[in-house]
């Protein structure tokens, strides 16, 4: 208690140099919060945004298809999957999936196209592509041959919503098959490459086209299942809990990063850079902090001195300054807490909304023009943590110029 109480008094000995240790201590929390939270928030809409333009947060499919997509790889869905993806809570919808590249033909015109089967139903619960048409409609839940392409696509192919194409694809046999669909709508995602050569045709007439219906080959074969969840931080559990029941079907359970993995790449760069700004920032607060301790207890020589003649083991001394420094740091990190906290939470209710050209470029690409924050208690942990080891690293030459103090020189000092 007695080491409390002297510590104590002993940081506001010099109010002016505590306070603006204090104030290092606060704006490095608060800053690294901030940083960390835009980072997360930033992240996790696009994660969301990405993947639902494309593969859901999860995906089942046969081993190796993801490398090597064929129809041939194709599984029926089995009872066992449905009931485990319907007891989960943490699921929020699940929607099978076919893809083929065909040909699509219009008068003189032909263009190489990728076919993906969906159904109509359950896909809005997985993606985002319903809502993404620019023209027309999307499909129906009807067994008329329907299909949905690119904008992109349809220019190229000189066609309007209502024409009939016929579409030349492999079936599921080898033999090239042809028939004739109806253009309902097209779509735009802001991904180029997609929106020239991507199509949609409801699920049911893809499999009985390519010959993987129940009534060719006895069960309705699908490529992949789709699944969406509700927070991206689920993924990997879902994941390590699908994969046992998967594993003795030939079937694995993939997450977006392995199904997009430049998505992955560019997060982990973004990441890179963050982390970068942060050690800088937490570089120079340590110095700082160095020097303030340390001028301190130079200062203080002749006094520590003293202290030991009388009897006062260089043990409690060094632990005093030592609890002298973390009421420093404990108040810094109460209101840096406290700051970041507050200012996260605005930016979490009142995003950064773009303007101009970068508001343009992101609508283009099917992203919304926010820069988003997070409250997520990780970040303001992990902030804690670096902060509290970086601070008593830079103590550590301090305490032990205290341990190693002579009482006869700590009162020469001058």
């Amino acid at each position: 208690m007695l080491l409390i109480r002297l510590a104590w008094r002993s940081l506001w000995r010099n109010r002016r140099r505590s306070l603006i240790a204090i104030a290092a201590v606060v704006f490095a929390m608060f800053l690294s919060i901030v940083q960390m939270g835009i980072e997360d928030g930033t992240h996790t809409v696009s994660i969301r945004t990405a993947v639902r333009l494309s593969t859901g947060f999860i995906q089942i499919q046969k081993v190796g298809y993801n490398k090597t997509p064929t129809l041939q790889k194709c599984f029926a869905a089995d009872p066992q999957i449905e009931e485990a993806l319907k007891s989960d809570p943490r699921i929020t919808g699940s929607s099978p999936r076919i893809q083929s590249d065909g040909l699509l033909s219009f008068a003189d015109h032909s263009v190489g196209a990728m076919i993906m089967g969906v159904s109509p139903k359950t896909e809005k619960a997985i993606t985002d592509f319903p809502s993404r048409i620019n023209s027309g409609r999307f499909l129906t839940d009807g067994s008329s041959p329907e299909i949905v392409v690119g904008y992109r696509l349809l220019q190229n192919l000189g066609a309007k919503v209502g024409d009939s194409v016929v579409v030349l694809a492999q079936g599921f046999d080898g033999v090239l098959g042809n028939m004739f669909v109806r253009i309902v709508g097209t779509f735009k995602t802001g991904a180029d490459e997609f929106d020239r050569m991507g199509t949609f045709m409801n699920i049911t007439s893809l499999q009985n086209f390519l010959g993987m219906s129940a009534e060719t080959i006895g069960s309705d074969r699908v490529n992949a299942i789709a699944i969406s969840v509700k927070d991206p931080g689920d993924v990997e559990d879902v994941v390590n809990k699908l994969n046992p029941i998967l594993k003795p079907m030939g079937l694995v359970a993939l997450p977006w990063q392995v199904l997009l993995p430049q998505l992955e790449q560019t997060m982990e760069f973004d990441h890179a850079g963050n982390v970068l700004f942060i050690i800088i920032l937490l570089v120079v607060v340590g110095f700082g902090i160095l020097n303030t301790v340390l001028m301190s207890i130079t200062e203080r020589f002749r006094e520590y001195g003293v202290m030991l003649a009388l009897g006062m083991k260089h043990g409690n001394l060094a632990l005093a300054v030592f609890i002298e420094v973390f009421f420093m740091l404990l108040i810094g990190f109460f209101f840096g807490n406290l700051l970041g906290l507050g200012i996260n939470y605005y930016f979490v209710t009142h995003p950064i909304t773009l303007g101009g050209d970068m508001a343009k470029l992101y609508l283009e690409y099917g992203f919304a023009p926010i820069i988003p924050s997070s409250v997520a208690f990780r970040i303001f942990v992990q902030s804690t943590v670096i902060i509290l080891a970086i601070s008593i690293g830079a103590t550590v030459y301090p305490l032990w110029r205290v341990a190693r103090l002579e009482p006869l020189k700590g009162i020469r000092y001058t």
